[in-house]
């Protein structure tokens, strides 16, 4: 924490962040290989709707960043959009319907909004089929089945807390290594199996099921391999010097934003030991995935995608930060001067729900500052707190707000006179 006492006015400087490279990463995706989506439409979808394969971005958030691509139709009550993608991505995404009235988005049989689906690249010129159960604005009734079965290893060993997706409905292995997805629609879903943390090969496999009856899924995985990941940072021209980098991204190893070690030479770097053969998406920030993280140069989100081949033990990953800062609203500068207590200080925004509590950077005893590069554009006021722990179980007396989509630099001084436990 001393490292940060000099920061006080200098973050507003530009700090020496060493050569950049010439490109954003020389890390090189496995080929890309063509797949296409094939959706069957519920009977009463209205003709002539435009429909869209909403691709997700689960690290900025499922509904922070997304992708929708026009799909075409490919008979009276389906549509299709072939992508040409890296093998070995997992890709998450979702269906939305476009019509004279507006939006609708895809639900489950009982009604329920569909998170997500999953679909895993293994393979050249694969079809995915879908079935979509309803839109949110034309309930339908229908009858349904289920898939259900047991995971275990090659030994016979049961495995816990693995996710597994069909329709868009997920749920995990319980300690027996079973599972059950009622609520699927009658006919051919993709059922699919992965560790959140990427400790086994992702699995796939077709499923028919029927109405009213129980189709058997018992199924064999297997274990990923581990290598040592080297990611070396350089960071935007503008970034000030010893400011904290973290690393996020969609393994549990990611999600707990491990901090980089800054270098003499201005670029960051960490190690890693991650799975091999596992679709890993990741980003760099300076607080999470949505707050004050990556962003390319016409301003949108970047993130990274990495797939480490099978069989490799090592691997260095050399990236370049394009900018932490998107649009043309200014950054905020966040002061706090608050009783002096032998724990870190966080700063935490409410976007619809509180989010990721983030570290405050230490100026001097009782003294915190950070500064929100992006989002800032916000166009309603964005509430926010003072905690004292990463749950904010302890918190500053009162939320207070901030307005958005300025054209110079805010700086916000705040006083909390005590903290409530």
């Amino acid at each position: 924490m001393k490292r940060f006492l000099a920061l006080v006015a200098a973050i507003l400087l530009v700090g020496c962040s060493g050569q950049a490279p010439a490109s954003l990463t020389d890390y090189q995706l496995p080929r890309s290989v063509e797949v296409t989506f094939s959706a069957l439409l519920p009977a009463n979808t209205p003709a002539g709707e435009q429909v869209f394969f909403v691709l997700l971005d689960e690290v900025t958030g499922l509904d922070l960043n997304t992708h929708p691509l026009v799909m075409q139709a490919s008979g009276e009550q389906s549509v299709s959009l072939s992508l040409s993608l890296p093998q070995g991505s997992l890709l998450k995404y979702r269906y939305m319907r476009q019509g004279p009235a507006g939006s609708a988005v895809e639900v489950s049989a009982e009604g329920q909004p569909i998170e997500f689906r999953t679909y895993y690249v293994d393979g050249p010129g694969h079809i995915a089929h879908d079935l979509i159960a309803a839109w949110s604005d034309l309930p339908l009734q229908q009858e349904t089945g289920q898939v259900s079965g047991s995971l275990h290893d090659a030994d016979g060993n049961p495995l816990a807390s693995l996710a597994v997706a069909a329709a868009g409905l997920q749920t995990r292995s319980d300690d027996a290594g079973r599972f059950v997805i009622p609520g699927l629609p009658q006919g051919l879903h993709n059922v699919l199996i992965y560790a959140p943390d990427g400790s086994i090969h992702t699995f796939q496999q077709g499923a028919l099921v029927a109405a009213n009856n129980d189709t058997p899924a018992n199924i064999r995985l297997t274990p990923s391999g581990t290598a040592a990941v080297t990611f070396w940072l350089t960071p935007p021209a503008e970034h000030t010097a010893g400011i904290p980098v973290f690393l996020t991204g969609n393994l549990q190893a990611l999600a707990s934003r491990p901090l980089m070690l800054a270098q003499a030479d201005g670029r960051y770097g960490l190690i890693l030991e991650l799975p091999t053969g596992v679709d890993i998406r990741y980003k760099y920030t300076l607080g999470d995935g949505l707050w004050n993280a990556e962003h390319l140069a016409d301003g949108n989100f970047h993130l990274r995608q990495l797939v480490i081949q099978p069989g490799t033990t090592e691997l260095e990953i050399h990236d370049q930060v394009v900018s932490w800062s998107a649009g043309s609203s200014a950054p905020i500068w966040f002061e706090l001067n608050a009783p002096p207590e032998d724990l870190l200080a966080y700063i935490q925004f409410k976007l619809g729900d509180w989010s990721t509590p983030l570290p405050m950077w230490p100026l001097g005893e009782g003294h915190w500052a950070y500064r929100l590069n992006s989002p800032t554009n916000f166009a309603q006021p964005l509430e926010y707190r003072y905690c004292l722990d990463a749950a904010c179980t302890i918190v500053g007396a009162g939320t207070r707000t901030v307005q958005g989509n300025q054209s110079t630099l805010q700086q916000i001084q705040d006083q909390l006179d005590a903290w409530e436990r």
